[in-house]
């Protein structure tokens, strides 16, 4: 598949500059990220627009937030995205970048009622265009370099049909009268603050909401210890100590004898983490 490459800042910003002198203001834009999947923390790691003449992949890892932000927050052109809610979480956490101007379609699947609503299904129906869902990108490192060819034409699967996807979605809106809810729900997306409350990374494991106070404290400082070693060895947090395992050393101060380590960390480290944990559980 041909596309345009663009990896560094002048050429992001001479394919903006030459986009803006042609007049135009719409393009399809997907991005893909790393997530505490293959290594700590979120990225974002690509991103593919396509803006009806040219597909383009964007490598952000040479080039700054503040050219970035050129294209995701440039107000004046609208992006057409598919479920861009989580796309939104990540950039604005990570990053700092908000997405400006977006015109989401995935709440039309709700409104049309869609039998299955993921883009792939919605692309098949409406424009009989069947893509191969390819398991081994689902899970797919995209912070890994360089991006073999065959990841870049299924990144760019999901943007090059969003164009002609949304002309039929809005004409059916408009036949169905569901113009004003579909737009609403896009304001509410666009309005929404992504901020995550730090709160958040607690509530969210299975079984904190239910420890008593006291035990909330323990489990909070072992939980930061999982992120400090996660961190340092540029791990996902959940192959340091799983996320039951901290429940259960909480529960059980003993539990701390009973883990087991990834052959990725060191024995020395091991012996780090185990005795902050016999620390963290037993300093109350």
């Amino acid at each position: 598949m041909n596309y345009i490459n663009i990896d560094n800042r002048s050429g992001l910003r001479s394919y903006l500059g030459k986009f803006e002198e042609k007049g135009l203001h719409i393009i399809a834009l997907d991005i893909e990220a790393e997530s505490n999947l293959h290594a700590y923390g979120e990225r974002l790691c690509l991103t593919q627009i396509f803006d009806g003449v040219n597909k383009v992949i964007i490598d952000p890892f040479r080039i700054d937030n503040d050219s970035l932000k050129l294209l995701f927050e440039n107000a004046n052109i609208l992006k057409v995205m598919y479920d861009a809610g989580s796309d939104l979480s990540l950039l604005k956490n990570s990053a700092d970048i908000e997405i400006k101007s977006i015109l989401d379609l995935r709440p039309a699947a709700d409104l049309l009622d869609y039998d299955k609503k993921d883009l792939h299904s919605v692309i098949a129906f409406e424009l009989g265009i069947f893509l191969e869902k390819k398991k081994k990108f689902q899970k797919h490192n995209w912070a890994n370099r360089p991006v073999f060819e065959e990841a870049i034409d299924y990144a760019l699967n999901d943007v090059i049909h969003l164009l002609p996807l949304k002309d039929v979605i809005l004409a059916k809106l408009y036949a169905k009268k569901l113009f004003e809810p579909f737009f609403l729900k896009n304001l509410q997306i666009q309005s929404k603050d992504y901020t995550r409350n730090p709160e958040d990374k607690y509530r969210k494991i299975n079984g904190y909401g239910r420890l008593r106070d006291d035990k909330k404290t323990v489990f909070r400082r072992i939980f930061d210890i999982r992120e400090k070693y996660a961190k340092r060895c540029d791990m996902p947090p959940h192959n340091v100590i799983h996320k039951a395992d901290l429940i259960n050393i909480v529960k059980d101060p003993k539990y701390v004898n009973k883990l087991r380590f990834s052959k990725r960390i060191s024995t020395d480290l091991i012996q780090d983490i185990l005795h902050e944990l016999r620390a963290a559980v037993e300093a109350d």
